[in-house]
């Protein structure tokens, strides 16, 4: 009995170091079909025609990266209050969080799933 339990102790301890950079959104209002899925990582690839940026995750030699599609004239809030719009290139390198909704599109006659960006907020460095 004590064997089972530690293991199944060590498996949710190592999914959970495995997978530390996807999480559960806080609570707000979404959009009614939102999972509430998350990512954080650092934007190591941006797009500025197709709008997709890649996130990586790297702990120790593991490494998991996220592609996703960011809406065009998407903006955000900056300290003096204006609206800013992204600026794929400007992305480069940064640490961000991105909420996402997962979609099947039609591209060129077949059909793709895509992680579509709703909301990117910028995240401090540890």
């Amino acid at each position: 009995m004590k064997k089972i339990i530690f293991i199944i102790g060590f498996v949710f301890l190592f999914t959970g170091t495995l997978m530390a950079q996807s999480g559960t959104a806080e609570p707000g209002y979404y959009p009614s079909n939102y999972a509430g899925e998350t990512w954080t990582g650092e934007v190591t690839l941006a797009n500025d025609d197709t709008r997709e940026l890649t996130l990586s995750y790297k702990k120790g030699a593991k490494e998991q990266k996220f592609v996703g599609i960011l809406p065009k004239g998407y903006t955000v809030k900056i300290k003096d209050g204006t609206n800013y719009e992204v600026k794929m290139s400007d992305l480069m390198g940064m640490r961000v969080k991105v909420y996402y909704l997962t979609k099947t599109m039609k591209i060129n006659g077949q059909k793709i799933k895509a992680n579509e960006i709703f909301i990117l907020k910028f995240v401090k460095d540890n």
